[in-house]
């Protein structure tokens, strides 16, 4: 019984917060005058390359389907609703970035340390939630780094 509170805490307290967050989003940048074309185009490119990435991660999951691995719909569904809002927050950021950054980077070197970071987090945080071996979190961290390394090396293109 708790737990079903504590699910009803996370999941309403969350949207809460979520809606909150955007509202506030939005009226400080309604105030600094950001809500124009530039604005829309980005996150309509962040809201497509969202799709894409769910449509690939439910081809992952109908792949650990057809290996037997079970998941209830609450799960499943849960796992693809963190990968679609989560593809599409860090993807309107780096698209708000490489849009708005005035230095010279090397963008094929920046999209391939944020893939390797965000396709690392995706593949060991189902490996993790299917197995129940929590430790499989720590694997992050060493792709983590090698996506950090790629992105600092894209940032020194001025030589």
């Amino acid at each position: 019984m708790s737990g079903q509170i504590v699910g009803f805490i996370g999941l309403y307290g969350g949207a809460l917060f979520g809606l909150l967050g955007w509202f506030y989003g939005i009226t400080k940048a309604k105030k600094q005058r950001a809500l124009d074309e530039t604005h829309d185009h980005i996150w309509q490119k962040s809201r497509s390359f969202s799709w894409y990435v769910t449509l690939i991660s439910i081809y992952i999951l109908f792949t650990l389907h057809l290996f037997d691995f079970s998941l209830t719909i609450s799960s499943a569904l849960g796992i693809l609703m963190i990968i679609h809002l989560g593809s599409w927050a860090f993807s309107g950021v780096i698209f708000s970035y490489l849009l708005y950054n005035e230095a010279d980077i090397k963008v094929s070197d920046f999209l391939i340390g944020i893939f390797v970071i965000i396709v690392a987090a995706i593949i060991f945080t189902v490996f993790a939630i299917l197995t129940k071996n929590w430790y499989l979190f720590l694997m992050i961290i060493p792709f983590s780094f090698v996506g950090y390394l790629f992105i600092n090396q894209s940032k020194k293109v001025n030589g």
